[in-house]
């Protein structure tokens, strides 16, 4: 789409306002892309549609969520999939504290994050077939670790502020320090 076509396409207030809102925080899901919008449903769904067709944007099906990523914006490639995952609120709980922990066994992420063990057992396959998370057998107990904590932390980083998340903004502070240089 030429430059001409892409400023005729977002022409519109309300369609410029959910393009941004997409290229600014990728893997939003409709939902929440309607509370940062403040756009009502009909409309966004109208608007999303028109975008989606214009190839602007693109969705994928992850879980019962649909999220939407900018065509584009910058390209998250293999990181798409690690997004929506970060995404999900519980999920993102799990992943900032094995990053704070290293590695840590079911009943000890359930009692950091305050969801019952059954649970975090649901989200650690997700996290496990997402490549996020993998697990090991020490003794009698799993242990789970964060597979890449470097690439997690830098998308974390990189896309802080589209979280709206004080934990994310914790993380991210203090692995920002230990980035920096030693004098």
């Amino acid at each position: 789409m030429r430059d001409e076509q892409l400023s005729e396409a977002l022409a519109l207030g309300a369609r410029n306002k959910i393009y941004r809102a997409i290229n600014k925080s990728p893997g939003l899901h409709f939902r929440e892309l309607q509370r940062r919008t403040k756009i009502a449903t009909g409309s966004l769904q109208y608007h999303i549609d028109f975008l989606l067709k214009r190839h602007l944007i693109k969705s994928e099906k992850n879980g019962k969520f649909v999220r939407y990523y900018s065509t584009r914006g910058p390209q998250l490639g293999e990181n798409q999939a690690t997004i929506g995952l970060l995404r999900q609120p519980s999920l993102r709980k799990i992943i900032l504290f094995l990053l704070t922990k290293k590695r840590a066994n079911n009943e000890k992420i359930a009692a950091a994050v305050g969801l019952s063990p059954s649970t975090i057992s649901w989200h650690m396959v997700k996290l496990v077939q997402g490549n996020l998370v993998e697990k090991r057998r020490v003794g009698r107990k799993t242990f789970f670790y964060i597979k890449d904590a470097d690439n997690i932390s830098a998308l974390l980083s990189s896309y802080k502020k589209s979280f709206l998340d004080e934990m994310v903004d914790s993380f991210v502070d203090i692995w920002d320090e230990m980035q920096l240089p030693e004098k």
